[in-house]
């Protein structure tokens, strides 16, 4: 017989089901035991004498295999299936669990994050740490789908560099043969170069930071959504971002019913709402915010610019240049205003770019106004003296946009294994 699922099985059926034991009830002459595959939970009853004492000391999380007849119920048990339960002729106990050293069953006590993470593969088991990584996947898998269906190429950039993307000293040093080099922190650079040959491109992966943040939204290993594109300037960049978070929440309404159901969120397709970096100053401090311009914006003044303007993306542009990397194209030199724009979507900065230079000597100024030498990176200048179009470009933290969407107080949440100051396993 092959291997059954619990979403696709119906009743009247005989079915092989493996799977983990969530929960177990005994009754006088009757035990109950809810069973969870990748698709979901089903409640099974052992009705027979000789299976109950063979199964006398089944654990939590157990991994066993049943056979037996499908049946029209109405149960009431939480998470499981209501209109079938599975009455079990045959079990055999694959591996059986020892005692759990957190709560896998979401109906018992919460555990502290910190030790949720230290068995971090038993706390994906839960129903709803499930939920947030099959969101996460629709995210990544809607963004792929967004950007092949407007003809951008996928491009798989470098995770050694020779030289800091940001022009920061907070990199991740690794020996290279007989060389130094660092973990990419971003690969701004590469894209960069790569969009001015083929035009539009798009990459997502690993980057790595080594700041010493011990925040909400910050962690040392992240996995970025990143695109390039030329002939483009920042207005029209903020633009691709616009459609691709709608498309992805759209997408994820679509896909993601019995998650959103699961965590409780009331998840709609996101308004757009753009404003300069002056009109935003100027509306915080409207609010009581005492901001002058040239500040950066706290984490309080974007949760501010969301509650404003709710349910929405809220970009804001037109940046000081002071305020943004050297590759940021100075929009407005006399008024100190650069093409560079950050976006805000659920109380988070989910992504910041805009359009970059693409003039050899201003990139030769614009590292020196950084006190940055020119010559570390005239690998990456001389590529703009061949031929060079304007272009511009973004990118989004998935973790990041993963905690917005599903609205949750810390990253780490919504981070597979997390990598940061303190945790390096598992």
């Amino acid at each position: 017989m092959e291997r059954s699922y619990v979403r696709h099985i119906n009743a009247g059926e005989s079915v092989l089901l493996k799977g983990w034991v969530y929960e177990i009830r005994n009754l006088a002459k009757l035990k109950f035991l809810l069973i969870r595959d990748f698709s979901g939970i089903v409640q099974c009853v052992v009705k027979d004498e000789k299976i109950i004492k063979n199964i006398l000391e089944l654990t939590l999380e157990s991994v066993v295999e049943i056979r037996g007849k499908v049946k029209k119920a109405k149960i009431k048990a939480e998470l499981a299936r209501h209109d079938i339960e599975v009455e079990i002729s045959d079990i055999n106990i694959i591996s059986k669990a020892e005692k759990l050293p957190i709560h896998v069953n979401e109906k018992t006590t919460s555990t502290d994050l910190s030790k949720r993470l230290d068995y971090r593969s038993l706390d994906l088991r839960k129903p709803k740490i499930k939920a947030i990584f099959k969101i996460q996947s629709v995210i990544i898998n809607s963004f792929r789908e967004f950007f092949y269906k407007k003809e951008f190429l996928e491009i798989q950039p470098p995770g050694i560099i020779a030289t800091s993307t940001e022009g920061g000293t907070d990199l991740f040093e690794v020996k290279y043969f007989n060389r130094k080099a660092y973990l990419a922190q971003s690969p701004q650079l590469y894209k960069q170069l790569t969009a001015i040959s083929l035009e539009k491109v798009f990459s997502t992966g690993p980057i790595w930071r080594a700041e010493k943040h011990d925040t909400s939204k910050h962690i040392n290993e992240v996995r970025q959504m990143d695109i390039e594109v030329a002939f483009t300037d920042d207005i029209k960049i903020m633009k691709y971002l616009e459609e691709v978070v709608k498309f992805i929440v759209k997408r994820i309404l679509a896909d993601c019913k019995e998650e959103i159901e699961l965590l409780e969120l009331k998840l709609k397709i996101p308004n757009a709402k753009y404003l300069t970096y002056k009109e935003a100053v100027e509306i915080l401090n409207e609010k009581g915010f005492k901001m002058k311009h040239g500040d950066d914006f706290e984490p309080e003044a974007e949760k501010k610019l969301c509650e404003i303007f709710k349910n929405s993306i809220v970009f804001t542009y037109e940046w000081p240049i002071e305020l943004k990397p050297f590759y940021i194209w100075p929009k407005d030199e006399k008024k100190r205003v650069s093409g560079g724009f950050d976006a805000i979507y659920g109380g988070l900065e989910i992504s910041s770019g805009g359009q970059r230079v693409h003039i050899a000597d201003i990139l030769i100024k614009q590292l020196q106004s950084k006190k940055l030498n020119p010559d570390d990176f005239k690998w990456y200048v001389d590529a703009f003296r061949f031929g060079a179009p304007m272009h511009a470009g973004w990118s989004i933290g998935l973790e990041r946009l993963t905690q917005a969407i599903c609205n949750l107080d810390n990253i780490r949440e919504a981070t597979l294994f997390t990598r940061d100051r303190t945790r390096l396993t598992p």
